[in-house]
């Protein structure tokens, strides 16, 4: 019996010793480059409007309108992501001025914050909202 405690422990002790090899980068470049950044999703259609990885959108409240000729694109879209809102507002902040937007108000309450933006013909609002477990996206694009 104090024959198979001690295999035990030793087998124990070989996978956890092991498990650090990663942490002394044995036989790892020093020079590597760090990974590249996550991709940033959209919302399609307005692939100049960034959404933050991980959250969906709710295709039953949100709307798109689009004439014919794709000359006038009208939307409302609703995303709900795991995310807080501490890094939801910097995400907005930004990555809207990555694509090209100018930031022309934002106006916040104890809930609620408000993110107004221009660009060469249009303008868009962001609202973001949380509760305890989740943030709230709702995107409205037009043109101006």
């Amino acid at each position: 019996m104090l024959k198979r405690i001690i295999g035990f422990l030793f087998i124990l002790l070989f996978f956890s010793g092991c498990a650090t090899w990663e942490k002394w980068n044995i036989g790892s470049d020093e020079n590597s480059e760090p990974p590249p950044p996550p991709v940033t999703e959209t919302a399609e259609p307005f692939d100049d409007i960034p959404v933050p990885s991980g959250f969906s959108r709710d295709n039953v409240k949100s709307w798109i309108y689009e004439s014919g000729s794709g000359t006038v694109k009208v939307g409302r879209l609703f995303f709900s992501g795991w995310k807080k809102m501490r890094d939801v507002l910097p995400f907005y902040q930004n990555e809207m001025l990555n694509k090209g937007w100018t930031l022309i108000n934002s106006i916040k309450t104890e809930k609620n914050h408000i993110l107004n933006y221009e660009k060469e013909g249009w303008v868009s609002t962001i609202m973001l909202h949380s509760n305890i477990v989740s943030t709230f996206i709702e995107i409205q694009v037009g043109p101006k």
